[in-house]
């Protein structure tokens, strides 16, 4: 018992001294930059400890102290310079904040999380924290709380170069600002206006709101030094008034002591000459009396001796028995207490016996329990690289697509064992035949049909698309074989326009998933495109996905409607279609959002479209293999050791000259 009282006594003081360590390299360290920067030991400590804090409190249900203690690693993490972990444990502690409605506390964290997003100079989402934090301001109600949140999203406006959207946030908070008569508040809201109206060039409003700047700034220091000056004018004055009542005082009280001295003197010297002449007699009588009182005080001092002495004898006898019965009386509590100690032993030890048996009993439920999950899982594995070899089969070679387009590639890298994203080519009739989508049989000679048979396989046109179904893993891969037989489907019934083909593709997904009568809202984004050999040119229509190009050592690209294929949206929708005239080497890229939207590099953001644009450019003039091949390697360098694969992988590069043309004549 002593020993845990010892030690937890231990553990507060480090907690004293780690909270002290905390709030000295808070205040004496500035966040300098957004580089992660591995702690130290005594940090990493620090950390761990307050992390087991923040879990203990959290499950007993204490969520204010779990997010102190999440707030408190956010710190270390700031003061260390690494702001996306601060980062990541403000918002731990936003959640633990939520579930008590801690309002107040949230506000500040938001607001905290906005300076940190400023300073690494990620200003979208410093932009979203502080009006997020501005928004709870709102809902407590405080006037100049609001006012203060209000000039932290101008600010950041002001630097996203919004000048007019930041001057209607000043505005309000300097009409809280004035009524609540807060002058320093109202002074940088005065410089702020100012810089704004000059970026409107609105060079008059902005020199007066830059006057007034300076004459708020010129009166409020002039108040503030004369009610310093007069404070201290006062102080001075109430000084001397009471120094000088203390000396009056003083001055009153030796004049009353010293009438009171003359009085008694005169009143002495009276009683003196009444007495002299019986002084000597007084005396002569005094001598004989004391000689008296001595002799009195000889004997009363020997019967006192006499009783300590009878007292001290009693007292020691009193002492000797009281300490007899004392030394029995712990005797018997020393027995009682080694009794009680030996019986609590052996019922803990029969407890622990008991436990030991349980937890025996336990471990070979939990080795059974073992085995059938590792059989499971045998099974349930074995099941999924089944779907594996069954979508691999599904999706076609990609030698057929080099036999049609030989400088082309795929680069195909699903995040489970089976994929959500999936790949489909095949060459059709360039004119879709009009029986077969109206499900009709043409009545006519057997010579028309030959002849029509014959026209219909004189040309050829391509159509390749790259699709990504919702989720990924088993469920995606269900979602890519219902995708990949809808092709298959409508290509059989003749229809082979993009734009038509999405369509068709809409309402087949909402009928095989009955989505007009369930809540499935499953579907899936696609670009698709088809190379007419005879025209030489390329159509594109996409659902959500775009198609990028380069030509003459440019990038182009073409967004994808905003529709999705399926889902809860309308059975009628269009799709848009886009053609674009191949006459000269044109390289086109289609693709899921795997690649684009994978977190990675140095500040773990996203890969975005725009830099694989660009990476597309700089890559186009390689030969497809190794564009391949490059592409993968970028991947996995920005995913690196610290990311995750977070989606499938699709990417499909083709290019395309006038060579076509050219045979053809």
């Amino acid at each position: 018992m002593f020993n845990s009282f010892f030690i937890l006594m231990k553990k507060h003081i480090k907690i004293l001294y780690y909270l002290f360590l905390i709030i000295f390299f808070f205040f004496s360290t500035p966040l300098k930059s957004q580089q992660i920067i591995p702690l130290s030991a005594e940090k990493q400590q620090k950390v761990d400890e307050f992390k087991e804090y923040a879990e203990i409190n959290k499950n007993n249900g204490d969520y204010l102290h779990a997010a102190f203690y999440y707030n408190k690693i956010a710190f270390v993490y700031w003061g260390n310079d690494s702001p996306r972990q601060a980062i990541n444990y403000f918002l731990q502690s936003v959640v633990e904040n939520k579930k008590i409605n801690n309002f107040k506390e949230i506000k500040a964290i938001y607001s905290n999380i906005g300076v940190i997003y400023t300073e690494i100079e990620d200003i979208e989402n410093a932009y979203n924290y502080f009006k997020e934090s501005l928004n709870i301001r709102r809902q407590i109600g405080d006037k100049t709380d609001i006012a203060s949140g209000l000039f932290d999203v101008a600010y950041i406006l002001t630097i996203l170069n919004k000048p007019e959207e930041s001057n209607e946030k000043l505005d309000e908070a300097l009409k809280i600002s004035e009524k609540e008569n807060n002058p320093r508040l109202t002074l940088s809201i005065y410089g702020l206006l100012a810089q704004n109206h000059s970026k409107l060039g609105n060079t008059q409003i902005s020199q007066n709101y830059m006057n007034k700047y300076q004459s708020y700034k010129k009166h409020s220091e002039t108040e503030q030094i004369k009610e310093k000056f007069e404070e201290k004018e006062i102080k001075n004055l109430a000084e001397i008034k009471r120094t000088q009542a203390e000396k009056r005082a003083d001055k009153f009280e030796f004049e009353l002591n010293e009438l009171q001295f003359l009085r008694a003197q005169d009143s002495l010297n009276i009683t003196i000459k009444s007495t002299q002449d019986s002084l000597d007699f007084v005396e002569i009588i005094s001598r004989e009396k004391q000689t008296k009182i001595d002799l009195l005080n000889k004997d009363k001092a020997i019967k006192e001796l006499t009783i300590k002495e009878q007292k001290a004898k009693a007292r020691n006898q009193t002492i000797i028995i009281f300490s007899g019965l004392l030394g029995f009386v712990l005797m018997i509590l020393v027995l009682y207490v080694m009794y009680k100690s030996n019986k609590a032993k052996k019922a803990a030890n029969l407890k622990l016996a008991q436990q030991n048996k349980e937890i025996e009993d336990k471990n070979d439920e939990l080795l059974t329990a073992s085995e059938k999950i590792k059989i499971q899982n045998l099974n349930i594995t074995q099941s999924i690289n089944y779907a594996k070899g069954i979508q691999q089969a599904m999706l076609p070679p990609i030698e057929e697509l080099k036999s049609i387009i030989p400088e082309s590639f795929i680069l195909f890298k699903p995040r489970d064992v089976v994929s959500g994203d999936f790949y489909w080519f095949k060459e059709v009739d360039s004119k879709s035949n009009i029986y077969k989508v109206m499900n009709l049989f043409k009545s006519s000679s057997k010579k028309d049909n030959k002849k029509e048979d014959g026209t219909n396989h004189l040309d050829k046109k391509l159509l390749i698309t790259a699709v990504d179904c919702t989720g990924h893993g088993v469920p995606g891969a269900f979602m890519s074989m219902i995708g990949y037989n809808l092709l298959d489907e409508i290509i059989d019934k003749g229809i082979n326009r993009p734009d038509l083909i999405l369509e068709e593709m809409h309402r087949g997904v909402q009928f095989s998933l009955k989505q007009e009568t369930t809540e499935n809202k499953d579907g899936m984004d696609m670009a698709l495109c088809s190379y007419s050999k005879i025209d030489n040119t390329l159509e594109y229509s996409g659902a959500k996905n775009p198609l990028v190009y380069i030509n003459n050592n440019e990038v182009f690209q073409i967004k994808g409607d905003k529709f999705a294929i399926g889902g809860a949206q309308s059975e009628n929708i269009e799709f848009s279609s886009h053609k674009i005239e191949i006459k000269g080497p044109t390289w086109f890229y289609i693709f899921s959002d795997g690649f684009v939207d994978q977190f990675g590099g140095p500040d773990g953001r996203k890969f975005m479209i725009k830099k694989f644009r660009q990476l597309l450019l700089e890559i186009h003039q390689q030969p497809m293999e190794e564009q391949k091949e490059i592409l993968d390697i970028t991947f996995e360098g920005w995913k690196g050791s610290n990311f995750n694969q977070i989606d499938d992988i699709l990417v499909m590069g083709f290019k395309l000259d006038k060579y076509i043309e050219e045979i053809k004549k």
